[in-house]
């Protein structure tokens, strides 16, 4: 366990070793992990402190009283899991919980996991070794959307002049290439969550990198999408067609004859 959380920045092990020492002296728990990236063995200094607490019930530790030990500032409930929290501590630690019994440990996601203490000799899922593939479906969905925002650009951005919009307008467009080049690499090593960098290759990074973040005015805004969108076009379809799927040509002349009448191709 020591081993696993060293790479967290200072603060987690304490921490942990508070919660540990009360959850240990409540028999409704009957296990404490460490899942997330520090369970998966690839956290950084960056990385949270994701715990899967097994209880007897959930509903009757819901309310647990031993997360005050976290002193958070920000407790925010995790969507649809009962008694399961993001917290943010007052010395800016980030702690996720998460809460199962027993007899939900079969279909559990968290299959990587790092034991503190267990005392049921419970049986954790072994994880899969198949790596799925590009979601070239979600992919599709990806570039129609970004086609479909190539459309709003020049009538809500451009003929407003609303270079504010046009940043913004930016940085989706980015972000939308960002997603394609990442959901191509799948099958991919396993990295945390926000180990964004790690998804793509050196040649992805550049691209991303080299590409010019616009000043809300409007040559600049326009050069960024022109550049950004010119990317999409090429790089992200070789994503999309690479992984099989397949560029919706006809939209994509329609957008671009569209933009050319707008004096912006």
């Amino acid at each position: 366990m020591a081993e696993a959380i060293a790479p967290l920045e200072d603060g987690y092990a304490a921490l942990l070793a508070r919660v540990a020492a009360a959850l240990e002296g409540d028999h409704r728990v009957r296990a404490l992990w460490i899942a997330g990236s520090v369970g998966r063995g690839v956290a950084d200094a960056g990385s949270d402190l994701d715990l899967v607490v097994t209880v007897v019930e959930v509903e009757a530790f819901a309310e647990a009283a031993v997360w005050a030990l976290v002193d958070p500032v920000i407790t925010i409930p995790i969507p649809g899991l009962a008694g399961c929290f993001a917290f943010t501590t007052r010395a800016g630690l980030r702690v996720d919980v998460v809460l199962e019994t027993p007899a939900d440990l079969a279909g559990s996601a968290y299959t990587r996991r790092v034991c503190v203490f267990d005392r049921d000799g419970l049986v954790v899922p072994v994880p899969s070794v198949e790596q799925p593939g590009p979601d070239i479906t979600w992919m599709h969905a990806v570039v129609v959307e970004f086609l479909r925002q190539s459309a709003i650009f020049p009538a809500a951005v451009v003929a407003r002049e609303d270079w504010l919009l046009g940043q913004v307008a930016v940085h989706q467009y980015r972000q939308m290439l960002y997603d394609l080049l990442a959901e191509s690499n799948r099958p991919r090593p396993e990295t945390g969550v926000k180990q964004w960098s790690s998804r793509l290759t050196d040649a992805q990074r550049s691209l991303l990198a080299g590409l010019p973040v616009p000043e809300a005015e409007r040559d600049s805004v326009v050069r960024a999408m022109r550049a950004t969108r010119g990317a999409l076009r090429t790089h992200g379809r070789s994503a999309l067609e690479d992984a099989g799927g397949v560029w919706p040509v006809e939209v994509d002349d329609a957008m671009t004859a569209y933009w050319t009448r707008h004096g912006l191709s």
